[in-house]
């Protein structure tokens, strides 16, 4: 009876930590603003037009 409460215990924890996280991933990915390419690229063609 003990390890069943226990069990039971721990499947509620790890839920509700499960559900905290996919949560959380799917918030930041809805907030996240896509980079451009020039925001994407920038660092690599200055670094290319300083070699020329």
């Amino acid at each position: 009876m003990r390890q069943l409460v226990f069990a039971a215990a721990l499947l509620a924890v790890a839920s509700v930590g499960f559900h905290t996280f996919i949560s959380a991933s799917l918030a930041a990915a809805r907030e996240a603003k896509a980079a451009t390419f020039s925001e994407r690229f920038a660092p690599a063609l200055q670094l290319t037009a300083k070699h020329q």
